[in-house]
C-alpha cells in the first residue's frame, strides 16, 4: 500500500466559539523542510479557517499532530 498524494503528517483539530459552536476536522499535512511545530500549527489554523469565514477567530480547542507513517 503507498500513501502517495497523502501528507507526511496526520492532524485532528478542534476549533471553538463559545456559546456558537465546535467542529472537528482532520486531514493530512506535509510542511516544508526546516518547519517548526509553530509553523504546522499556523499553517493547518490558516488552512482550516480560510475554508469557512465563520471559523475566523476561533479558539483552539484541541490539536493533535503526529507522523501519518504507520
Amino acid at each position: 500500500m503507498t500513501t502517495q498524494g497523502q501528507g507526511t503528517h496526520h492532524f485532528v483539530l478542534t476549533l471553538e466559539k463559545p456559546g456558537q459552536f465546535s467542529m472537528t476536522q482532520e486531514g493530512t499535512f506535509t510542511s516544508p523542510p526546516g518547519s517548526t511545530r509553530q509553523d504546522a500549527y499556523v499553517a493547518i489554523y490558516r488552512s482550516v479557517t480560510e475554508q469557512d469565514p465563520h471559523l475566523r477567530g476561533a479558539s483552539v480547542g484541541f490539536l493533535q499532530l503526529e507522523p501519518n507513517q504507520l
